[in-house]
């Protein structure tokens, strides 16, 4: 007869006949599929929270996979949420900083020609300037720009606001006397529809006493 008690076993002891069950991790599953979700952020940037928190559920599924002794699987989903969020996460970053990039030169071109306008008192292709290309004419040279808007009652009226601005007419008297260089972009705002670059241009130009002065002029440009 055995004496010994069923007590004095461990209940965690395992027989060779014994199976170790498993289960996938959780958040490894759910930081794959959101690694996967976060290139949404293509479409919209509110989608960028995807990406950060697939990043912190793969790394935290790397954590509990490898201290769960055999426990816990999922290895692969977590590697599909971190290179997913990462990869997202990096290359629009890069993207929209190209993007920005191209916008600042294409508005810095535009605006150079928009202060060479004034400087050269062509009025009406500065005017035109600030309306979307399909609507400024196709003249040739400046008297032919001046005969058109004279012969539009409503571009001659736009032509009287515009130099009823008290910096354009700084800029028209100063002429080609003024110096005008780039300081910085101030703003980029970026719509489904349009952006608009804000910049900030420096405008030196020689006193009378002979010393140059210089102020700032700041210009809105968009873009559809």
């Amino acid at each position: 007869m055995n004496n010994e008690s069923i007590f004095n076993k461990k209940w965690n002891d395992a027989s060779e006949g014994e199976v170790l069950y498993v289960r996938p991790s959780i958040a490894a599953v759910v930081s794959a599929f959101l690694g996967l979700g976060a290139f949404l952020v293509y479409i919209s940037p509110w989608f960028f929270f995807l990406g950060i928190i697939a990043l912190v559920l793969s790394l935290y599924a790397f954590w509990a996979i490898r201290s769960s002794d055999g426990i816990l699987t999922g290895m692969p989903f977590a590697y599909i949420g971190l290179c997913g969020a990462v990869v997202a996460l990096v290359s629009v970053t890069i993207f929209w900083q190209a993007y920005h990039y191209g916008l600042r030169r294409e508005a810095d071109q535009f605006f150079r020609l928009w202060f060479v306008a004034i400087q050269e008192g062509d009025i009406p292709r500065a005017v035109e300037y600030r309306s979307i290309y399909p609507h400024r004419s196709r003249a040739a040279d400046a008297e032919e720009r001046w005969r058109a808007q004279y012969e539009n009652r409503f571009s001659h009226r736009a032509v009287h606001q515009f130099v009823e601005d008290e910096m354009i007419r700084v800029l028209l008297a100063l002429g080609n006397t003024a110096t005008v260089t780039y300081y910085k972009t101030s703003e980029i705002r970026t719509e489904p529809e349009w952006d608009a670059v804000i910049a900030v241009y420096a405008v030196t130009f020689p006193s009378e006493s002979g010393e140059k002065e210089t102020f700032f002029v700041r210009i809105i440009g968009s873009k559809l």
